[in-house]
């Protein structure tokens, strides 16, 4: 899952990896790595694997029960993808 934070939100950011590392404690999500635009003002995009979709879900509804607005959080679901390159090659 791709976790998409609006700008300006850094307590939001702060909020939702300390969620994910909870979770990551007891094994039911891994943090994959965090981004931010280059901008200035630019955005957050955190990539977070669950165990399943029902799981991300109840992440976001759980974060949003907790009082984290749910409208700065944006959820986008990955396709699986074959690559014939090694992964290294693409980010050197």
């Amino acid at each position: 899952m791709l976790c998409e934070i609006a700008a300006g939100r850094e307590d939001l950011r702060a909020a939702l990896l300390a969620r994910i590392g909870r979770l990551g404690l007891g094994g039911r999500a891994k943090l994959s790595f965090v981004a931010r635009d280059r901008g200035p003002a630019g955005g957050i995009v955190l990539a977070v694997g669950f165990p399943g979709a029902a799981a991300a879900e109840r992440f976001v509804a759980d974060a949003a029960g907790d009082g984290l607005a749910p409208t700065a959080v944006r959820l986008l679901a990955l396709d699986a993808t074959w690559q014939a390159e090694p992964l290294p090659l693409m980010f050197p």
